[in-house]
């Protein structure tokens, strides 16, 4: 189920569904590429996941998964959205600002896009 997270992928130009879901059951930290499903809908989303802790940001923070669904603008709150990963595409990394976090964010989404096949490579 999405639940309200931070609110700072909306701000940084990459919203994000964060997923409650039990710990125990979470893969890898990292960025992937993945398919989303909004509740029993048909429509498979191509999507970029975030699981762990989001080092950039200061404090104590729970393991989350935060999905980006590319070139959607749905409100999720209280939505199932099934996942299905498809690649790893990075371990986590901890930025020294939010340019560089928003900039491999784009690159990331980039790379997911090809992966997917809804995109171009360089």
């Amino acid at each position: 189920m999405v639940v309200r997270g931070d609110g700072r992928g909306r701000l940084l130009g990459f919203p994000t569904a964060n997923l409650a879901l039990h710990r125990e059951s979470l893969p890898a930290d990292g960025i992937y590429a993945a398919w989303a499903r909004i509740n029993d809908d048909s429509r498979l989303w191509a999507s970029s996941v975030s699981v762990g802790v989001n080092p950039t940001f200061i404090g104590d923070r729970e393991r989350r998964v935060e999905v980006h669904l590319h070139d959607a603008d749905v409100n999720l709150y209280g939505m199932n959205l099934s996942v299905e990963l498809v690649e790893h595409l990075r371990p986590m990394y901890r930025f020294d600002g939010v340019e560089a976090l928003i900039a491999q964010t784009a690159d990331d989404v980039a790379r997911c896009r090809v992966l997917l096949g809804r995109g171009e490579a360089d």
